[in-house]
């Protein structure tokens, strides 16, 4: 079963990214292969995180 612990809210992008800046080292430290860092896949992992915690956010119509 997947664990929707965020997805349940209709978080902001302000939240979103507050939650993106208090995990920056964790994902820093994700994103080092073989003591390298890689910005690529940093920004590959934030943007999953971002797809993951608005993916029920309701579309407004124009």
């Amino acid at each position: 079963m997947e664990d929707n612990k965020f997805n349940n809210y209709n978080l902001t992008n302000d939240e979103v990214s507050k939650i993106l800046i208090d995990f920056e080292n964790i994902i820093k430290s994700k994103a080092s292969k073989l003591g390298k860092y890689k910005e690529d896949c940093e920004q590959e992992i934030k943007m999953q995180i971002c797809k993951a915690l608005t993916k029920n956010r309701k579309k407004e119509k124009n």
